[in-house]
């Protein structure tokens, strides 16, 4: 090995070394002074971009918001990516399907809270760190993520409305994208609207067409974004 060689190994192998100390002492991607909005410039391939979910049961039941949106071709300019949904996960156990909604690249649509709440117990801000962190790890991968609303709640509508709020600051804060899926659905108290849940936890057929319907007019924006 010429010594050429031998030193640009070491190079990669400190690189590697410096980015996992990273990842362990610092796994959010928006630390001081950072603007996530530079890592993504004209990351976008022309003309289209690679849209893939990373959720819970709310995005990949086959009637979801997302399978009626960006799986049925409805955004112009966005081309599906990978259906990374895993009913009754939390934003925490989400993290270790981060390599595989990330892998194609592109912008990763990021759901999660409502498991954390429902399931783990969770407070809203408890819940909204998480979800953070999850972002966070998508970010750190080099792919753009876009923070998606939690849907209504039958039984947690405060916290819901709650958990919403502190998402939707952090987001702008960083200047990630926020993709309203719920104002369409839910009445003020942060439950669901009449007819548009079965269980007061996920969307029918008809709350999963009008979420979609969100979609289909908000993403194409923030894809140009």
């Amino acid at each position: 090995m010429s010594r050429r060689t031998r030193w640009a190994a070491a190079l990669v192998g400190a690189f590697a070394v410096v980015l996992a100390a990273a990842a362990v002492t610092a796994p959010r991607w928006v630390g001081a002074g950072f603007d996530p909005r530079q890592l993504f410039r004209g990351a976008a391939p022309a003309g289209t971009e690679t849209v893939s979910v990373l959720g819970d049961s709310h995005s990949g039941w086959p009637g979801s918001w997302f399978r009626q949106s960006v799986g049925d071709g409805g955004v112009p300019g966005a081309q599906l990516g990978t259906l990374a949904s895993y009913p009754g996960w939390t934003s925490v156990a989400l993290l270790t399907r981060v390599p595989e909604a990330t892998r194609r690249g592109g912008t990763v649509l990021v759901q999660a809270g409502t498991n954390d709440m429902l399931l783990a117990g969770s407070s809203p801000a408890r819940a909204a760190d998480d979800v953070e962190r999850l972002v966070g790890a998508v970010g750190e991968r080099g792919v753009r993520p876009i923070l998606v609303s939690v849907p209504p709640s039958a039984t947690q509508g405060p916290q819901v409305l709650q958990l919403n709020t502190l998402l939707h600051g952090w987001a702008d804060e960083r200047g990630i994208g926020w993709l309203d899926v719920t104002s369409t659905v839910m009445v003020p108290d942060g439950t669901w609207r009449a007819g548009l849940s079965d269980d007061g936890i996920h969307a029918n057929a008809a709350g999963g067409s009008l979420m979609a319907k969100a979609v289909m007019a908000e993403l194409p924006a923030l894809l140009r974004g």
